[in-house]
């Protein structure tokens, strides 16, 4: 009877540190896809290697790995993306800065798009970013530019420039 209580509380202990080690490597292999912020005037753009500056066009994306690439300009991120051959199985989440709101970061399939040659952004993407589509709306009517109905789109417009 011994040596089976033994065998089993053994049993056990390789049991509850199989299930610790899995556990620990679960969380490992987790990433915080957040937005992470962007110091303005400290940090430089991975596409073109400008620093920072201009709060309304800021945007980064997050890789699968859970790297964060920052940019100046939404241009600059097609770009480096194009460059590196990332698609959006490698890039988990894009964030734009809101237009209206720079302060705030946004995933670029809740925003509202808008593409327009009077906005001026750092590398001449023309592509301002508003927290939802009623937004991106006015702005765009006021502008007379053109309202982008998805990110997808975006892509496709940035592909025939």
């Amino acid at each position: 009877m011994k040596k089976t209580i033994t065998t089993h509380l053994t049993g056990v202990a390789v049991s509850a540190a199989v299930l610790m080690l899995t556990l620990v490597s679960l969380v490992a292999c987790t990433h915080d896809n957040r937005p992470q912020p962007i110091s303005l005037g400290k940090e430089d753009c991975a596409g073109c290697g400008m620093t920072i500056e201009v709060p309304r066009f800021a945007c980064e994306f997050i890789t699968d790995k859970g790297k964060c690439f920052k940019f100046d300009d939404l241009s600059c991120l097609f770009h480096y993306m194009n460059a590196k051959n990332l698609s959006d199985s490698t890039v988990e989440k894009i964030y734009v800065a809101d237009y209206e709101h720079p302060d705030s970061l946004i995933d670029i399939k809740q925003a509202g798009l808008v593409l327009g040659q009077d906005i001026k952004s750092p590398m001449n993407g023309g592509v301002a970013a508003f927290r939802n589509r009623a937004h991106a709306q006015k702005f765009a009517v006021k502008t007379r530019s053109i309202l982008l109905d998805s990110w997808e789109r975006l892509k496709i417009q940035h592909a025939e420039h």
